[in-house]
């Protein structure tokens, strides 16, 4: 028989010595745990700006991001799993884009949903009932945004695809109608009563637009009559000037071309040179050196003396003629002559009972600056013209 050799005798621990044992074991860990190096978390969110981050996050957000928002790289990297052009078809990834586009359209998200339809027709796929689609809702998506051509040009280009797309030749009609382009209008109106006759509305639109053309034609008539008027009456004006040797500041040589040359300096206060029954009138400045102050005559008849004008002027004492010396029988009128320079080279007197002003500017030779005449009025013999004849030129 064999011999069966007996274990060992192992020492049996006592429940009061168990529970001594997991009490220094406890301690011993809470020691382990107590000098280990303490780091602080850094890549948590902070307390401050933590509604900012959730809302970062695409699982949390609210709202889609906006264009020029900068994405999250979560976001970014959900965006590039959805649009990876290895795990998805040129179609799967336009129909995609689409559902984007529509979001956004019913977020009233206009121009995002512009921008998605935009990326999905970029791509090269058959389907053109998902490509007119876009289309149709790129356009509706210009309307609402009041971008009636961006709308207009859609809409044309999905009907290209789908000629008989309704919901298209109705915005197609409303945008034309925007647009005031009439014509188009009456055409995308009897495209959609081919469809469907006899729709009031659109019958109705369709009229609308036949009288609003009548409307537009017969101003364009009317504005240019008016711009052919204009135009005849200007050449005539042209010739006139042409036929007198005037001395006009800043004209070059030959015939007068142009009426530029001749428009005031500060247009609106001063009324240009025009003709009435085939005769000059022109504006004209009566300077007062004495008193630093000045006369504008709107409407100087080239046939009038500057004595018919004197006395108009001086018809009632001016509130600056303090001590009442001036009137049409005691001043003395002269105009000065300028070179290329607009420098004084002569001081010339008018012999007012008698001169008109066309007889000044042609055979005088007065100088029209700027289309206005300028004539200086001193009181005869006063002290004034005196200093004035003595440093004149």
């Amino acid at each position: 028989m064999d011999k069966i050799l007996d274990a060992p005798n192992k020492k049996v621990m006592t429940d009061e010595e168990r529970a001594k044992l997991a009490i220094r074991l406890d301690e011993d860990l809470d020691n382990f745990i107590d000098n280990l190096q303490r780091t602080p978390y850094k890549d948590g969110w902070k307390e401050e700006t933590w509604r900012e981050e959730m809302e970062k996050h695409p699982f949390f957000m609210s709202k889609p991001p906006k264009p020029e928002d900068e994405l999250s790289p979560l976001v970014e990297g959900l965006q590039n799993l959805r649009y990876d052009p290895d795990d998805n078809t040129p179609e799967e990834l336009a129909t995609k884009h689409k559902e984007d586009g529509n979001f956004n359209f019913k977020c009233r998200k206009y121009k995002l949903a512009i921008m998605s339809y935009q990326e999905g027709l970029k791509l090269n796929f058959q389907n053109d009932q998902l490509r007119a689609q876009m289309f149709n809702n790129m356009s509706a998506s210009h309307y609402f945004l009041k971008n009636f051509r961006s709308s207009l040009i859609a809409a044309e280009q999905a009907l290209k695809i789908k000629p008989d797309y309704e919901k298209t030749i109705l915005r197609a009609i409303n945008c034309c109608i925007q647009l005031k382009e009439f014509d188009k209008c009456v055409d995308y109106c009897d495209k959609y009563l081919e469809k469907i006759p006899g729709d009031n509305i659109v019958m109705e639109l369709k009229k609308e637009a036949i009288k609003s053309k009548k409307i537009i034609e017969m101003k364009k008539r009317k504005t240019m009559k008016i711009q052919k008027q204009r135009e005849v009456e200007k050449q005539r004006l042209l010739d006139e000037l042409n036929k007198r040797q005037l001395c006009i500041i800043g004209k070059k040589s030959g015939p007068i071309k142009d009426l530029a040359v001749l428009d005031p300096k500060v247009p609106g206060l001063v009324q240009p040179v025009h003709l009435v029954e085939n005769r000059l009138v022109w504006p004209v400045t009566f300077l007062y050196p004495e008193y630093q102050t000045s006369d504008i005559i709107q409407e100087f008849h080239e046939d009038s003396t500057f004595y018919d004008y004197l006395m108009e002027i001086f018809s009632e004492r001016p509130e600056w003629d303090v001590e009442g010396k001036y009137s049409a029988d005691t001043v003395n009128v002269y105009f000065e002559l300028l070179n290329e320079f607009k420098i004084a080279t002569k001081v010339t007197k008018i012999e007012t009972q008698t001169c008109t002003l066309g007889e000044a500017l042609t055979l005088l030779r007065c100088p029209i600056n700027n289309g206005t005449a300028v004539f200086m009025v001193y009181v005869a013999e006063g002290q004034h013209e005196k200093e004035f004849l003595e440093n004149a030129p």
